[in-house]
C-alpha cells in the first residue's frame, strides 16, 4: 500500500505559485495532502513566467476533484492568534500567512506548514514552535522532486537561519509585541 509522504502539510501561496513555475504541482499533490487555507487559495491565483507571461491557478478544480483540501479559518481563531503575535510581527505577515498560522497554532496535530517568506519561520521561532516548519527543498527531497537551483527562500538553511532569529525574538520577549 502506497503512503502519502506528507499528510499534514500546509502551503503558503509563494510556495503554490512557485511549484507551478516549476512544472511540478501535479506530482506534488500526487505525493502530499496538501491544505490550503481559504486566503491563500485566493492568492495562489496566477504566475508569470520568465518571459512575462501571465498564467492562470485553478486550485478550485483540486479541491473539486479531492486532490487537495481547502479549509476555513474561523474569525474566533485568527483573532486569537493576531492578539497574541500582536504588531511586532504582523506589519510583515500576508493574510494568507496570519490564516494559515492561526490553524497550525490552534490545531493540536502535528501539522507542517513551508513557506518561502521569513516571517512565517520568524514566528513559529520565536513561538517554539520551530519544528512545525519545513522548507520546500526539505519536502522535495523526501519525496524525490529534488530540484537543483531552488530559489534561497525555499531551501532549508534559509529556515533554519530565520528560525534562529525567531527563537531569539522569543527569548528577547518580541513574541506579543513585548
Amino acid at each position: 500500500m502506497w503512503i502519502m509522504k506528507f499528510r499534514l502539510l500546509l502551503l503558503d501561496a509563494n510556495v503554490v505559485i512557485y511549484l507551478y513555475e516549476l512544472g511540478i504541482w501535479d506530482s506534488f499533490i500526487s505525493q502530499c495532502q496538501v491544505t490550503l487555507t481559504q486566503t491563500v487559495v485566493d492568492e495562489s491565483d496566477y504566475w508569470i513566467d520568465e518571459s512575462g507571461v501571465r498564467h492562470a491557478i485553478d486550485l478550485q478544480a483540486d479541491i473539486q476533484k479531492g486532490k487537495i483540501n481547502c479549509i476555513e479559518v474561523s474569525l474566533e481563531i485568527l483573532n486569537d492568534f493576531l492578539k497574541k503575535y500582536g504588531p511586532v510581527y504582523l506589519e510583515r505577515m500576508d493574510p494568507g500567512e496570519a490564516e494559515s498560522l492561526a490553524f497550525l497554532f490552534h490545531n493540536e496535530d502535528e501539522w507542517l506548514f513551508t513557506s518561502g517568506d521569513e516571517i512565517v519561520f520568524k514566528v513559529l521561532g520565536a513561538a517554539g514552535r520551530f519544528e512545525q516548519g519545513i522548507s520546500l527543498e526539505e519536502i522535495l527531497q523526501k519525496i524525490g522532486l529534488s530540484r537543483s537551483g531552488l530559489r534561497v527562500q525555499f531551501t532549508k538553511q534559509f529556515r533554519l537561519n530565520v528560525t534562529k532569529k525567531g527563537q531569539f525574538d522569543g527569548i528577547a520577549g518580541f513574541e506579543g509585541g513585548k
